[in-house]
């Protein structure tokens, strides 16, 4: 949903762009993937896989008067009696026969021998790590990325093909289709002209910052009015999608889910990727010196007049001074000190401050939020404002004050740049790229290619459109149908577990359960708000945004202008609860605790890794049904359980329940803290406060689906997969929900674990920067929980 943050607050995964990068205007959350899967060698796998499980399935056939009795004692066993005996009959579909290969090629080459209690990580993943590079464009590379690459490859397809025909679910030959599939290939089209990119230039880049120039000057105008320049380039900052020193945002209300109302706070970042960044002198000297060949490039690009960073309008400034480069890190640093720290900033009992607009105003004299809103909204008078954090908007009213013009000037710019510098194809901005290349522990001067890049921008400006047409190209109701029955058995199993929990006041159990009833599931794509389905709503949806074939920067001003209208067009009033936060082909889900509703969009929904309505349940089970349970969990983790069974932020739980609760979840802070990666300088903690949500939510998530699993299985037993005789179902439960998390980052404790040569010191940032900004807990401890 645009502009409202906070409804994707607890997924299933965080966005695979840099924290640093967040500050670009929709820019694509897609990872980097395998180059050589995804031109002609998948064919080629898909043979040598079929043949590693062909020949001991041979095998298998001529021992058929043999019984499967191989469970070890350290993981759950089937029951094996009379009543229960293990199925041995055996699936061999094609679909089958590949899952069971996939489970092979993941494994440790000699796990027969290995006992999985010893470490579980390399018992699943390390046939995974020797099968897998990791592209110099990558940070690293998982399962779930992979996911992420099959469906790019689907979307590219769709793309450079022609329009379709009456053949489809629900695509049609003629108008509205025509229309609104045009659009999404014009759009990537504009996107993959690099020729015409680099004969403009920066020049897209630059006519911004002309605009901002002329709200905000360099030189402080002679009046006698208070200046309110800084307040309208902010606004400016707004309306093309930049981040400022102050987040103004709409989105439902905690305590009044069905409205929506005005936040206020502190920007997500600020310019890297989070405050401890500023401690890091190496990183922050790489920084400035980032910045001022980047600014001092377009310098000597610009029309004069168009950076004019000094105050003396007869001096013609081509070099940047490296005194403002500093003054400018410092007050991205001063910012970055006062403002709350991510675990805080995610907190609802810290971050819900109901203020009036005037005492809002009053917190800061150098923007004025007022003016913001007469602005974005004129026709919208709000009863109270959300401030996130009442501290830093005064300290940053002091920040401000203690600024001078040009510092705060350079300042502006430079969110501009980092934040458009992506959309343009210029020599001058390569020093940012390689900047954050390094810090994600990539070789400094690479880039993905191209129709990835394309792939990702088109699906994220016109995602309903590009959802539309990956869905009737890779999702079945046979696929939506299985994710509905898990969900609603693990629903079940919650009901179960909340009524066996000792821990919890009768009263507050009672409630419990009525929330899980209550939680709205959103399976595969929306049909509302706007129903993808239906080629004339897209149409009109999209009816507003201008997309060509040769303009590029254009075409995503054009939708970011769009998406902040849409956005403040909403404030004061009623949710739509229909509407989605992630497009169809997104490979993540999330729990949404205002609108008490978990959503599983169809690009997480695939086969042959994660989901499969035509394979053995334990496998969709174990990797699918642990994250349907993991978003459930969310709706009673640290956070969740700040909101009752209808979305509202209030005191539901009473004390000796939230005491309980606070014991069982100090374990959990306390387990994670002792998990520790080394970097060069010294052993880096996990945060157990930041990552406390989703260590609850693998837990809680992992124990509902093998439960839900297990009585699905009572009813009707699940067949054997080809060439596993080694392992039980219950065994290959957890084979399937391990293997889901398989993933190598470009990180040196790695090197122990799946013997790679040591990788260079700058191959750390990628997990450091994890650690620091990331909610969620690293792959590999993911996999131990």
């Amino acid at each position: 949903m645009a502009g409202n943050n906070r409804t994707e607050r607890t997924p299933l995964l965080n966005g695979d762009a840099p924290a640093s990068d967040r500050n670009e205007p929709r820019e694509s959350f897609g990872s980097r993937f395998k180059r050589f899967l995804q031109r002609n060698g998948v064919y080629l796998i898909i043979i040598l896989l079929l043949l590693l499980v062909l020949i001991p399935l041979i095998v298998q056939t001529v021992r058929s008067s043999k019984h499967r009795h191989h469970s070890h004692d350290k993981t759950p066993s089937h029951d094996d009696s009379p009543e229960h005996p293990n199925n041995t009959e055996l699936c061999t579909s094609a679909a089958c026969v590949l899952a069971s290969a996939n489970i092979l090629h993941s494994l440790a080459p000699s796990y027969e021998k290995l006992d999985p209690c010893d470490d579980f990580r390399t018992y699943v993943c390390a046939g995974f790590d020797a099968s897998h590079e990791i592209r110099e464009d990558q940070a690293g590379v998982g399962n779930l990325q992979i996911m992420n690459e099959n469906n790019q490859l689907i979307l590219k397809h769709i793309l450079e093909s022609p329009a379709p025909k009456d053949t489809s679910i629900f695509w049609t030959a003629a108008n509205p289709d025509q229309e609104i599939f045009g659009k999404l290939q014009d759009g990537y089209n504009a996107c993959m002209n690099e020729t015409l990119l680099a004969s403009i230039g920066s020049k897209p880049l630059l006519d911004l910052l002309l605009e901002l120039d002329k709200i905000y000057p360099a030189k402080e105008p002679k009046t006698t009015k208070k200046d309110e320049s800084l307040t309208k380039a902010v606004e400016y900052l707004m309306e093309i999608g930049v981040a400022s020193p102050i987040s103004v945002d709409v989105g439902a209300d905690d305590k009044d889910p069905d409205v929506n109302i005005v936040m206020v706070g502190a920007p997500y970042s600020f310019g890297l990727p989070s405050k401890q960044y500023y401690e890091r002198a190496e990183i922050v000297e790489s920084y400035k010196e980032t910045i001022g060949l980047v600014l001092e490039a377009l310098l000597k690009e610009a029309r004069p007049g168009v950076l004019p960073f000094s105050s003396d309008e007869d001096e013609e400034l081509t070099t940047l001074s490296k005194d403002l480069v500093d003054s400018l890190v410092a007050l991205e640093k001063s910012m970055a000190d006062v403002a709350p720290d991510p675990e805080d900033a995610a907190d609802v009992t810290k971050y819900y401050n109901p203020r009036t607009l005037k005492e809002t105003e009053a917190y800061n004299s150098e923007i004025s939020v007022k003016h913001i809103l007469n602005t974005f909204a004129s026709d919208y008078t709000p009863s109270k404002i959300i401030v996130s954090s009442p501290e830093y908007l005064q300290e940053l009213s002091k920040i401000l004050k203690s600024s001078s013009r040009k510092t705060i000037k350079a300042y502006l710019v430079w969110k501009v740049v980092q934040s458009w510098a992506g959309a343009v194809e210029d020599s001058a901005v390569q020093p940012l790229l390689r900047f954050r290349n390094k810090l994600q522990g990539k070789a400094p001067d690479v880039k993905q290619e191209r129709w990835r890049t394309c792939v990702s921008t088109v699906g994220n400006d016109l995602e309903w459109i590009m959802s539309r047409f990956f869905v009737e190209r890779a999702f079945s109701k046979e696929a939506k149908d299985l994710g509905d029955q898990i969900i609603l058995d693990i629903k079940d199993e919650f009901t179960v577990k909340l009524n066996e929990s000792e821990w919890m006041t009768e009263s507050v159990r009672q409630l419990a359960i009525e929330k899980v009833h209550l939680i709205r599931q959103k399976i595969g794509y929306p049909t509302q708000s706007p129903d993808i389905t239906n080629a004339g709503e897209l149409q009109e949806y999209y009816s507003n945004i201008s997309i060509s074939a040769t303009t590029y920067f254009e075409n995503k001003l054009s939708v970011v202008r769009h998406d902040v209208r849409e956005s403040w067009s909403q404030a004061g009033k009623p949710v739509d609860k229909d509407e989605w936060g992630m497009s169809a082909q997104t490979v993540n889900a999330y729990y949404n605790p205002p609108g008490n509703e978990i959503v599983f969009p169809a690009g997480i929904m695939q086969a042959p890794v994660f989901y499969d309505p035509s394979i053995p349940s334990y496998l969709s089970y174990g990797a699918f049904g642990a994250v349907a349970g993991h978003e459930l969990s969310h709706a009673f983790d640290s956070s969740g359980r700040n909101y009752d069974q209808n979305g509202n932020y209030t005191d539901w739980w009473d004390e000796a329940t939230i005491e309980a609760f606070k014991t069982k979840t100090d374990c959990f802070v306390e387990q994670y803290h002792n998990y520790t990666v080394p970097t060069k300088n010294g052993r880096l903690p996990i945060n157990g406060k930041l990552t406390l949500g989703e260590n609850i939510a693998d837990a809680g998530g992992l124990t509902a689906a093998y439960q839900s699993w297990k009585r699905r299985d009572d009813e009707k037993a699940d067949l054997m997969l080809p060439g596993l005789d080694h392992f039980t179902k219950e065994q290959i439960f957890f084979l399937a929900y391990g293997q889901t998390w398989c993933g190598k980052m470009r990180y040196a404790e790695w090197t122990r674990l799946i013997q790679l040569p040591v990788l260079t010191s700058d191959r750390e940032e990628q997990i450091v920067q994890r650690i620091y900004t990331d909610p969620h807990s690293p792959d590999m401890f993911r996999i131990k929980v």
